[in-house]
């Protein structure tokens, strides 16, 4: 049974757990859960230990949602509230590595999509870029940055949808699909688009900058031969898959040594070197979603059990999913727990390739997986399942979505 704890004994213990502590949250990792009671949680692996970070939702009049690790173990998550004197629909908040949580910003007219941190301090140094698309009061999509040091700067950067980026490693910049025609490079130090690719982005719902160096992932337009998945190289294009007619989804290992990418169309899972685009490996199954381990060595994906199953809407009723991990250079693959998404993980896995470098479902020693179901008896509930064991799940809480920390 999880035990539950006011915030005061989690800040007691990192205060005072001293290395012990944090070395085993660095390995095991924590899970910041979007509750069914609408306050966000932390559930911290090791010491199997649950506590409130916010404890003053209400019940569909004020909830928190979709919390947004960073990799330095700040917080971000996102809310809405239609209690009086206190409405908004956009509310941006933070909790530091230590520390209570801050009201970042509020606005009643806009609506959250997506976000996503820098994974290094921004090029002023001591700070961290959050990127958060949101709609406007006009219905379109923009971007704005939010700045974390000792104070809080919020900047506006783009607007105008479909809006995709990716970070730098080093922070410094964002690597933009935007418009459903323009790929270009935005530079955070002097806020300004610095250079414009010749090449039209394709069927895509996301583009990557590689972990480890400057080269870029992205789907282009071919005429008459559909789409492309290369790489950015400086001037040179290195192409790993040619003639991809319908979307593609595709993520980097995190060494930066491979890159697998889903053609969507045929459901196939592919991973290749990310120098010469020789295959390595395809997955055995029909793929709906996949996500690298930490460590690079094993993906898990997403497939269904039953050959032949349709994935169904959200309308026809949820479809029934199993997790599959798979590791390339040995063709092993092990079946996992099987579940019936909530409506969250379902949003989640629609647009995964996002997901999966911001809102990580695999824990940082590359063991355990969290995801979001649905019960038998109804329940929307955060579960966990251990990769290196037989497979089963166990539900850690009632919750919409959960989220492991880097």
């Amino acid at each position: 049974m999880i035990r539950i704890r006011l915030l005061t004994v989690l800040t007691l213990l990192l205060v005072l757990g001293g290395s012990a502590l944090a070395g085993r949250a660095q390995s095991a990792g924590q899970i910041a859960i979007a509750a069914q009671d609408g306050n966000i949680y932390l559930y911290d692996l090791a010491a199997d230990l649950t506590v409130p970070l916010t404890q003053d939702a209400v019940a569909n009049r004020k909830v928190y949602t979709w919390p947004t690790w960073s990799n330095d173990g700040r917080l971000a998550f996102f809310g809405t509230s239609t209690l009086p004197g206190d409405r908004y629909q956009l509310g941006i908040f933070l909790q530091r590595a230590l520390g209570e949580t801050e009201r970042l910003y509020t606005s009643r007219n806009e609506t959250f999509t997506y976000a996503n941190w820098a994974p290094a301090d921004c090029p002023a140094g001591n700070c961290r870029d959050l990127a958060v698309l949101y709609t406007t009061a006009r219905g379109s999509l923009a971007l704005r940055r939010v700045r974390v040091d000792g104070a809080v700067s919020i900047t506006e950067l783009s607007e105008g949808g479909p809006h995709y980026w990716d970070w730098s490693p080093d922070g410094a910049a964002m690597f933009w699909a935007r418009f459903g025609s323009e790929l270009s490079i935005f530079d955070s130090t002097s806020g300004a688009i610095t250079e414009t690719f010749e090449d039209r982005p394709g069927f895509q719902r996301a583009v990557d900058w590689s972990p480890v160096d400057d080269r870029l992932l992205a789907a282009i337009r071919q005429p008459g031969r559909g789409n492309s998945l290369a790489i950015f190289d400086g001037a040179e294009r290195v192409v790993l898959a040619d003639n991809l007619r319908g979307a593609v989804s595709f993520e980097w290992s995190p060494d930066g040594r491979r890159v697998a990418f889903l053609d969507e169309q045929r459901a196939v899972l592919t991973v290749v070197d990310a120098r010469t685009g020789a295959p390595v490996a395809a997955a055995p199954d029909d793929v709906y979603a996949f996500f690298w381990a930490p460590d690079g060595a094993r993906l898990a994906y997403v497939t269904l059990p039953t050959p032949g199953q349709q994935v169904l809407t959200r309308q026809q009723g949820a479809p029934l999913l199993q997790w599959v991990v798979f590791e390339p250079d040995l063709g092993i693959i092990s079946r996992l727990a099987s579940f019936v998404p909530n409506p969250e993980m379902i949003y989640y896995l629609r647009f995964f390739d996002q997901f999966a470098r911001s809102h990580r479902l695999w824990s940082p020693d590359s063991r355990y997986l969290t995801y979001a179901e649905l019960l038998d008896d109804g329940r929307s509930v955060v579960s966990l399942v251990d990769t290196t064991g037989a497979g089963t799940a166990r539900a850690l809480m009632d919750g919409r979505i959960g989220v492991f920390s880097w």
